[in-house]
């Protein structure tokens, strides 16, 4: 059922940047910071994104995301943190829309303790830690010419932290 969410709104974001025309949302100097949440686990993780336009097409940044969950007994968290690269289709010109697809090499870094009593002194994670490999295609609706929606859909690839989800969230243009 997720996966044909994900996939309905991929085709969505897709098919409407051939519909309008106008201006173009990205350009060389960009700064763009998005805190984001995630739509795709058990707990909600949340994050920030920043992107740096080095060409009128081309920007990097990176995506740092946090994943905390507990019970009475225990708690775990996750801490991924990638450097991403992105290639915007500025030559479509679509009004107020900045549509790209990118990918990201990241380190996931998990971690765990027991609250009381049983396995009490046992904590670490770290073998569940490790590289990953995430390509991405998203979007950004800018409300103002400083202000966006943001979505990003993604497939993680190596680690133990893979799978396929999507975050979304607010964008803000510095400059």
């Amino acid at each position: 059922m997720k996966k044909t969410i994900y996939a309905s709104i991929l085709f969505l974001l897709i098919s409407t940047t051939f519909v309008f025309s106008k201006d173009i949302e990205f350009y060389k100097g960009t700064q763009i910071i998005s805190p984001i949440i995630g739509l795709n686990s058990y707990t909600i993780p949340f994050g920030a994104n920043f992107e740096y336009g080095i060409t009128d097409n081309i920007g990097i940044g990176g995506t740092a995301m946090a994943w905390l969950w507990s019970n009475e007994l225990w708690s775990n968290s996750l801490i991924s943190i990638a450097a991403d690269a992105a290639y915007h289709f500025t030559k479509l010109k679509v009004d107020k829309l900045d549509f790209f697809v990118g990918a990201g090499l990241g380190v996931s870094i998990y971690s765990f303790s027991w609250k009381s009593g049983y396995g009490q002194g046992l904590s670490g994670g770290a073998g569940s830690s490790g590289i990953y490999l995430e390509p991405f295609a998203g979007a950004r609706y800018y409300f103002t010419p400083k202000i966006a929606a943001f979505t990003r859909l993604y497939v993680d690839f190596i680690g133990d932290w893979g799978g396929v989800g999507a975050v979304i969230g607010a964008s803000f243009r510095l400059k």
